[in-house]
């Protein structure tokens, strides 16, 4: 019965840490195409597509790529993770 107990207790630690840093990275939550224009002078339009992504303090949506038709925006793809974490790591300078 112990070892059931602390193998639980490991797997919810492991459940924890692994939801602390998908949420530091970003979690992906969707994504929208959204139609742009240049300036009046450039009628022609561009897709944006945006992709969300889930943080400890909110959903951040991130622009990832332009391209000129929907279809090809519609097939580049978001990352599962965000490539920059919110927390970042800070080294200590080693000449003190």
């Amino acid at each position: 019965m112990r070892l059931s107990s602390a193998l639980w207790a490991l797997l919810g630690l492991a459940a924890v840490l692994l939801a602390g840093y998908g949420l530091n990275r970003g979690i992906l939550v969707g994504s929208r195409i959204e139609a742009a224009r240049l300036s009046e002078q450039y009628p022609v339009p561009f897709y944006k597509k945006h992709c969300r992504y889930l943080f400890f303090t909110g959903v951040q949506q991130v622009w990832t790529s332009a391209e000129t038709t929907r279809e090809e925006a519609e097939k580049s793809s978001c990352a599962p993770l965000k490539s920059e974490a919110i927390v970042h790591r800070h080294h200590r300078p080693s000449n003190l």
